[in-house]
């Protein structure tokens, strides 16, 4: 059976942190967070609430319809 699935639709940024963020911030510093992360990798994956919802229903064997607005860019 088919299924609508409504919502947005979006471009997901996925990168990767080799470190641990507690290593990263001085607890007694905090007051003062300002940080900023080396990531080696970057990608972009697609994404969204119903991209991910019809993508989790297709694995379950579902049928997902998606009904969404998508920019320029999309």
């Amino acid at each position: 059976m088919a299924a609508l699935i409504c919502g947005s639709l979006a471009f997901d940024t996925i990168t990767t942190f080799p470190g641990r963020f507690a290593q990263q911030i001085l607890p007694d510093q905090v007051h003062i967070l300002n940080v900023s992360f080396l990531v080696p990798t970057l990608r972009r994956e697609f994404g969204g609430c119903a991209g991910n919802i019809a993508y989790t229903l297709s694995q379950l064997g579902g049928a997902p319809i998606v009904m969404a607005a998508v920019g320029a860019d999309g």
